[in-house]
């Protein structure tokens, strides 16, 4: 913290990291990661046809056929969404400093620092980036709300099949819309409002992701196939124990010592 006590230069005011691969993403982050984006867009597919048949049918039969295929592959991927948003969020208790949720929610003075620093930096009032070995903390604002958004997507289509099943376990569980201001109307909106927040915001993410590769040269699109960047060891905010103190930095920090 003594770079924000002191005034003095924060980490990529005047230069580029990119240097060394460094893991950085474990399998079961980068493997939700794709599951999410790959049920999204099947879900908001499916869903928008569900919602209005844009596919014309040669005969009602057809139709009828159609639309029970639609839903069966809209309540599979509906399946895989659930499961990979609840992997990853267990993941962000029990994976690495850069996958862990007190590293993506920003809740510490410095945190938020760096978060204006990155602010300034798209607002294009600071040449690079801040090096970050895992998520920059404005992103980890967005993340953050994005987790809010998936759970409640959830919530919403858990509730909009218990309306369906009117009878069952899963509607003793799941059935109770009813109570809700707007009743079922009211979650399906919700779930309808989601489903175009999160495609807008995947084409901001590809959008941010390619910008920050092209400054930092860092792999950050790469990274999520193969979980390593391309950082300069001991440049990062991690590294430098500006936002906490990362145990894969310091690990690295220490083997450098020994070899050396």
């Amino acid at each position: 913290m003594a770079a924000l006590r002191t005034g003095a230069r924060v980490p990529g005011d005047d230069e580029t990291i990119g240097s060394e691969p460094i893991y950085v993403w474990e399998i079961p982050v980068r493997v939700t990661h794709w599951l999410i984006v790959i049920s999204i867009m099947v879900l908001a597919a499916t869903g928008l046809y569900m919602h209005g048949p844009y596919l014309v049918p040669s005969s009602p039969v057809e139709a009828s056929s159609r639309m029970a295929d639609v839903r069966y592959w809209h309540e599979i991927f509906a399946i895989v969404f659930s499961l990979s948003v609840a992997v990853r969020s267990y993941w962000g208790f029990v994976g690495n400093s850069f996958s862990s949720w007190r590293q993506i929610i920003p809740h510490r003075r410095e945190q938020f620092h760096f978060m204006k620093e990155m602010a300034r930096y798209y607002a294009g009032r600071r040449k690079h980036p801040v090096p970050y070995a895992g998520h920059n903390h404005l992103a980890g604002l967005a993340y953050t709300i994005v987790a809010v958004g998936l759970f409640a997507q959830v919530v919403s289509g858990l509730l909009l099949f218990g309306w369906i099943m009117q009878t069952g376990p899963f509607h003793d569980l799941f059935g109770w819309s009813g109570i809700l201001p707007g009743g079922i109307q009211t979650v399906r909106l919700v779930h309808n409002i989601l489903t175009f927040l999160f495609l807008a915001f995947m084409i901001h993410h590809v959008y941010s992701s390619i910008l920050i590769d092209i400054e930092e040269r860092d792999g950050v699109l790469s990274s999520m196939f193969s979980g390593y960047k391309n950082i300069r060891v001991g440049r990062t905010v991690e590294a430098q124990g500006l936002v906490g103190r990362s145990p894969e930095e310091q690990a690295r920090e220490e083997g450098e010592s020994a070899d050396a």
